[in-house]
């Protein structure tokens, strides 16, 4: 072997390495973590189901893959189980979006997924699921995604464009309906919060 060839092979080792490190880390949520999210959590939904729900978390990433999945995955299962509102499933199985596997529940989250693609079939399978009246929900980079599906996009509520205002950023948000049962909580009050704003164009 090259001495070329040697540096090469050491080079693609060292990425591999790095790669799974990354991910090792990015899976893992301390015991210490773990228990500040479940003291956050309340002890019961602002709503009682009418029966049990089933919440699909897919966070599947097929561009960048943001540090805060495993603590969303873990912070949407401890709220399920607390409030007894719904079961978390996670999964990054694009097989969950066929029709067999998708009537089980009764919403999808998309926990930051990125540049994720749909196959007709899923198209279709996701489509008369949300039509059929169930939900969704998207986590952030949710907007990232569907790029060649206006569809996607407008369920989405738009496309990803860019976020100009970074992750240091200090945005101010305003209650638009402070009445609403997701907004109570914060009593009529707006507030500032120190994160990463993601802009978003009408879809295509």
């Amino acid at each position: 072997m090259s001495q070329r060839s040697k540096v090469i092979n050491a080079a693609l080792l060292a990425v591999l390495c790095f790669s799974l490190f990354t991910n090792i880390l990015q899976a893992a949520v301390s015991p210490a973590e773990l228990e500040k999210i479940e003291k956050a959590m309340p002890a019961k939904a602002r709503a009682a189901p009418k029966r049990p729900r089933k919440l699909l978390v897919f966070n599947l990433c097929k561009g960048f893959k943001h540090g805060s999945i495993p603590y969303w995955d873990k912070a949407l299962e401890i709220m399920g189980r607390k409030t007894g509102a719904f079961v978390a499933v996670v999964s990054d199985d694009m097989s969950m979006f066929r029709p067999e596997n998708l009537k089980q529940f009764d919403a999808v989250c998309f926990n930051n997924t990125t540049r994720l693609k749909f196959d007709e079939p899923l198209r279709k399978s996701l489509m008369s699921f949300i039509k059929g009246g169930k939900g969704i929900v998207g986590i952030h980079a949710a907007t990232d995604n569907f790029y060649d599906w206006p569809e996607a996009q407008e369920m989405m509520g738009g496309k990803f464009t860019g976020h100009p205002w970074g992750s240091g950023s200090t945005v101010a948000i305003k209650l638009d309906q402070p009445n609403h049962p997701l907004m109570v909580a914060f009593k009529g009050k707006g507030f500032k919060i120190k994160d990463e704003i993601y802009r978003t164009d009408p879809p295509l």
